[in-house]
């Protein structure tokens, strides 16, 4: 019974279903953006992420000063509420526009900040409930409550929402709000995120640039996020072809996009309930070994991708393929290396949880994902067969495995001086 209180304490349990309902509201809405995605097709696509790179660098500008202004406790209702006013729109638009093109490429744009918007505040609110040592206990079990919350919004479109975009969205409003209900349940350890010495407008704006420029550890997980969203972005458009080439019917798609949850999310789930906590906290596997064994995870994804291409793996079977790749990364994103990640911010200083992390998790992962796209794209573009260029982007992923070893080691070290 303690081993389980341990587990299920007040905090874990809210900061859970807090978890629950922010993945809920993304994943009623993911399969529909993934369809989106299809329609629009690698090609454009870049165009667009780059598009969203330059709204969320504004975006982090506004809300690095709004932190600075705010109290903890109404943070999440603030920028929540601002997603739900914008939800009520793009439905009601939709409701009235449900195939226009330019409503739907304005809703990828807007789902691309959401999404990493309300994740990246979660967890900022997160990391200040729990140091190093219960992150590496309870950040799995937590996220468990987020993949539960995701595979009950991907089952509920697979069973009765695939056709029903409007109601969704709807949805997704009602889960914001009762991820607002229970962040307030959530224990902060300071009510005050305002720094005791009051800085002028314009630094509050740049104190992210500041932030990152006088701590190394914060530059090398920048490097880190920017390294992996631009490796899991050629991976997602290498993917695109594959759905592409399986269907052009776009309910099919939303389908395949679907089945694709249906399948990680479960993975996810039992990995963060049974491993996660074992893995993090192993001496011999530990925060160190989910950061580098990731570009691995990489390399394999990319090599199975040339496998298919070239015709010498799955090549008639489009469709598996792609749900391997999905069964094979997302689990390991989100029950081991993100974990691992936001266990790793709790030792930077409260200041730099709200707002580097936050730039890093939503302006530099966004800089990553365009960057991918171009990636792919310029590889095609000087001649590259889709068959070779897989092969092109391995010495990325061995990279970003370096670089995980490098923050290991800084982390390792600053636990040392303390």
């Amino acid at each position: 019974m303690k081993s389980l209180l341990k587990y299920f304490d007040r905090n874990t349990i809210f900061s859970g279903l807090f978890f629950f309902f922010v993945l809920f509201s993304l994943f009623i809405m993911r399969p529909f953006r993934g369809a989106i995605t299809a329609q629009i097709g690698t090609a454009d696509l870049t165009y667009f992420l780059f598009i969203v790179v330059l709204v969320m660098l504004f975006a982090n500008q506004i809300y690095s000063a709004l932190v600075s202004r705010i109290k903890e406790s109404r943070l999440v209702f603030y920028v929540y509420s601002f997603f739900i006013f914008n939800l009520i729109i793009f439905a009601g638009l939709n409701y009235y526009l449900p195939e226009n093109y330019a409503l739907g490429a304005t809703f990828y744009v807007w789902y691309n900040i959401f999404n990493f918007f309300v994740v990246s505040v979660f967890w900022a609110r997160t990391v200040n409930s729990f140091d190093y040592k219960e992150g590496k206990k309870y950040f799995g079990i937590i996220s468990a409550f987020g993949s539960f919350g995701a595979w009950v919004a991907t089952q509920t479109v697979l069973l009765f929402l695939s056709d029903k975009f409007f109601i969704a969205m709807i949805l997704g409003c009602l889960s914001l709000m009762l991820a607002i209900y229970f962040s307030n349940k959530t224990t902060l350890t300071n009510q005050n995120v305002v720094q005791e010495k009051k800085d002028t407008f314009f630094r509050d704006l740049t104190e992210q640039f500041r932030q990152i420029k006088s701590n190394i550890l914060v530059r090398q997980l920048l490097s880190y996020v920017f390294i992996w969203t631009c490796l899991s972005t050629a991976l997602y458009f290498f993917s695109i072809e594959i759905v592409s080439n399986v269907s052009s019917d776009r309910a099919v798609q939303t389908e395949l996009f679907a089945q694709a949850d249906a399948i990680a999310i479960p993975l996810t789930l039992f990995t963060q309930i049974f491993l996660t906590r074992f893995l993090l906290q192993n001496k011999f596997f530990g925060v160190s070994f989910a950061l580098i064994f990731y570009g691995v995870i990489y390399g394999i994804g990319f090599i199975l991708m040339f496998g298919y291409f070239s015709g010498l793996l799955l090549s008639g079977s489009g469709a598996l393929l792609f749900l391997i790749i999905q069964a094979l990364v997302r689990p390991y994103e989100y029950a081991i290396n993100k974990p691992a990640r936001e266990t790793v911010y709790t030792t930077l200083e409260k200041s730099e949880k709200y707002k580097s992390t936050v730039f890093i998790d939503t302006f530099m992962n966004r800089f990553g994902d365009a960057s991918g796209g171009l990636l792919f794209n310029s590889l095609l573009f000087v001649g590259l067969s889709i068959s070779i260029a897989p092969l092109a982007i391995i010495p990325l992923a061995i990279y970003l495995s370096t670089v995980g070893n490098k923050i290991s080691k800084g982390v390792n070290k600053a636990k040392s001086l303390q």
